[in-house]
């Protein structure tokens, strides 16, 4: 029985993703790279308003609301929807 657990758990860990979702924040590079995007989509979903990171200096900080609002965004892309009514649907106007 314990090996069954065992093997359990290295089945999670070979399908988690590369990025710790459970971290408290983010980089624009771990938000990139989990989702397969490039960072400047991240900084054009920033400049539309869809994203509001924290700043340590010239860096990016993203928390997991933001991360959450990222995949929001991607969601409705995907979906179909414009980038006004993403922000409208996720509440940012």
């Amino acid at each position: 029985m314990a090996s069954a657990a065992k093997h359990s758990t290295r089945d999670q860990t070979l399908d988690s993703p590369a990025v710790d979702q459970q971290a408290t924040t983010f980089s624009i590079s771990d938000l990139a790279r989990e989702f397969h995007i490039t960072p400047r989509t991240i900084r054009c979903y920033e400049d539309q308003g869809l994203l509001s990171p924290k700043r340590a200096g010239r860096t990016r900080v993203f928390t997991r609301r933001n991360r959450t609002r990222l995949k929001l965004a991607l969601r409705g892309r995907r979906l179909g929807f414009s980038l006004v009514e993403i922000s409208y649907l996720i509440g940012t106007t």
